[in-house]
């Protein structure tokens, strides 16, 4: 990437690279906090609003509603107007939203607040993976790669160990303090990153042909459809775990949240393993049938009604520990498998099947529930895993080449 060549010159060190990249994974962090934040903070916002379960989905949902649609166009943008720009754009919108949020009188504003936030979120994270592409080298770039798909989970599990404090300070000032967050991260990137170099005007007719060299490569597009599979599973289990500990198996709301905590940890932990072993050589479409076949197995387990609260964090620990398995190594694959100018787009479309798969799996399990039971969850999430483990297999040639 033209921006951040000299980021990467021979002049700079190794570890001056290394710092600027684990700057670079906070950055996910902090932004991934922004849906943390909401799944903490449902028991607390169903009590006080008075809202029902396909609400409550919608208010997880809503967060992904514009990158479900705009994923790679926003890929597409952010390459225009520099990553730099975008990051720090990015962080500023999501402060916006967090404010708005705050004073939200109810869930209609809310909502918008929610998908606000969205917006932020998108221009930051379509930049971050092509930023890493740029600044690193060698193994260095595969183990970052790997690593970056923990941002999701570190993010939002730092949010749930705040669950035993949250009822004392409320959700309201939770949403503002994550506002002071990201402006002071957006200070900080205006302080540490270097300026985008400007770069000459891109047509309308070189969007359009960026995006038909993306959606034509069947790579590409294994790896956004797993990584949309991946989404709607784990958001339908992360999302509402908190809610079935405490209403479906009796949890005080404190406990259940460092549960939830826990288990959004041991997926965290799943995806450092992938770039770990992403650097030692491991078949990255194996680390994805794996991710895929956990779901299938536990699944109807974890949302039996014979089961233990603590068996059921047990379960759900190993089955998003195993999941962590396939976002890594879907963005370890990307630099081996796409051509540089095409990484950032490409990464917006595996945004876009991310948001869509955090929009579509909570608002399904919300109505499934709604009518049929937490039982009939795993008839969304079983096919749901089936579907992976076809996409794992269709990849292996391409990744073992």
């Amino acid at each position: 990437m033209q921006t951040w060549v000299g980021a990467s010159e021979a002049g700079d060190t190794r570890g001056k690279r290394l710092a600027l990249a684990l700057f670079l994974l906070l950055g996910g962090i902090v932004a991934s906090a922004q849906l943390g934040k909401a799944i903490v903070a449902m028991p607390l916002l169903q009590a006080e609003m008075s809202l029902d379960i396909t609400v409550v989905s919608l208010l997880i949902a809503t967060f992904a509603t514009l990158g479900a649609t705009l994923g790679m166009g926003t890929g597409l943008v952010a390459r225009r107007i520099g990553a730099r720009r975008s990051l720090v754009g990015g962080m500023v919108v999501m402060a916006a939203g967090c404010v708005m949020g705050a004073l939200a009188p109810g869930p209609a504003l809310l909502m918008l607040s929610r998908i606000i936030e969205g917006v932020g979120f998108l221009g930051v994270v379509v930049v971050v993976p092509d930023l890493l592409n740029s600044v690193l080298t060698g193994r260095d770039r595969q183990l970052f790669f790997g690593m970056w798909g923990s941002f999701m989970p570190t993010g939002t599990a730092l949010m749930l160990v705040l669950g035993p404090v949250l009822p004392s300070f409320g959700w309201r000032a939770l949403w503002l303090t994550q506002a002071a967050l990201t402006i002071a991260y957006a200070i900080a990137a205006l302080a540490l990153l270097p300026r985008d170099r400007p770069k000459p005007g891109v047509a309308t007719s070189g969007f359009l042909t960026t995006a038909r060299l993306v959606i034509s490569d069947h790579a590409s597009v294994l790896l956004a459809l797993v990584f949309g599979l991946y989404a709607f599973q784990y958001f339908i289990l992360a999302g509402f775990l908190p809610l079935i500990l405490v209403g479906q198996l009796g949890l005080p709301i404190a406990t259940a949240s460092l549960f939830t905590a826990g288990v959004v940890a041991a997926n965290a932990l799943g995806n450092i393993c992938a770039g770990i072993l992403s650097r030692l050589g491991a078949p990255l479409w194996l680390n994805i049938a794996a991710a895929f076949g956990a779901y299938a197995l536990t699944s109807p387990l974890i949302y039996s009604s014979g089961f233990p609260a603590g068996w059921v964090a047990v379960l759900a620990a190993l089955a998003l520990g195993l999941a962590g398995l396939a976002p890594g190594s879907v963005f370890a694959a990307v630099p081996r498998v796409v051509r540089p100018e095409l990484v950032t787009p490409t990464i917006g479309l595996i945004q876009q099947t991310s948001n869509i798969g955090q929009f579509a799996g909570p608002v399904a399990a919300g109505v499934f529930v709604q009518y049929f039971g937490w039982g009939a969850v795993p008839l969304l999430l079983i096919p749901a895993a089936a579907c992976g483990l076809a996409a794992a297999l269709a990849l292996r040639s391409r990744l073992t080449a």
